[in-house]
């Protein structure tokens, strides 16, 4: 007991699973816009609601990061905010890349809201030579051979890739190639990757599809 306390103390979230850091993540959020806007406290209760699950859960959720309320209060916001930082690790700075200057990734190096998370773009890349040297944002496109030079002056841990389906997997292991060790993948496509490299999928037709699904679902009732 006393060891997986260190963890928690430690912001070790492995044993944690996934659906209880999204639910984290999204506690994180919504406490960081109440904070900006003068609150001080918040309750389970409150997070419950915004969140969608039971009040239960979420103390549940605070109590596995050593996150405590106090009765009648609630939580703080300040330090709900500082230790979801820490757990989620949000409080370094960290490096990315972005392969694929398209439609979908200039809407992505132009969103300023990553900043908040650490999260830091160091270059743009893409292939077509129509898109070369275009300005997206505060960045411009380079060639793609030069990420591989970015990654390593940079230390580029994280790469956002999204490039048409077809060349997804080629690319996914060029820049495992050149060390890095986080994917956040756009394309429509399962890539394939070493052990060791960590990739989270955003399927945006699989998304569109389960929410039409659901509307359907509700329009029947």
């Amino acid at each position: 007991m006393a060891a997986r306390r260190d963890r928690r103390e430690r912001g070790d979230l492995g044993e944690l699973p996934r659906p209880v850091i999204e639910r984290l993540a999204r506690y994180h959020q919504i406490t960081s816009r109440a904070g900006a806007a003068g609150q001080s406290h918040v309750s389970s209760a409150e997070l419950a609601a915004l969140v969608g699950v039971d009040a239960t859960m979420v103390r549940k959720d605070m109590a596995a990061v050593a996150i405590a309320g106090r009765p009648k209060l609630g939580y703080f916001i300040g330090d709900v905010v500082s230790r979801l930082e820490r757990v989620l690790g949000l409080e370094q700075r960290k490096d990315a890349v972005l392969v694929g200057a398209g439609s979908l990734g200039s809407a992505i190096a132009r969103y300023g809201g990553f900043a908040r998370f650490g999260l830091k773009l160091c270059g743009i890349f893409d292939s077509d030579p129509a898109r070369i040297g275009q300005s997206v944002g505060e960045h411009v496109v380079l060639a793609l051979e030069k990420c591989g030079s970015v990654i390593e002056i940079f230390g580029v841990r994280i790469a956002i890739l999204t490039a048409p389906a077809s060349a997804a997997q080629q690319l996914a292991e060029l820049l495992v190639e050149r060390g890095i060790r986080g994917l956040w993948n756009f394309a429509p496509v399962d890539l394939r990757v070493p052990a060791g490299v960590v990739v989270r999928n955003e399927n945006l037709a699989l998304g569109l599809a389960q929410f039409l699904h659901q509307l359907s679902l509700a329009d029947r009732r």
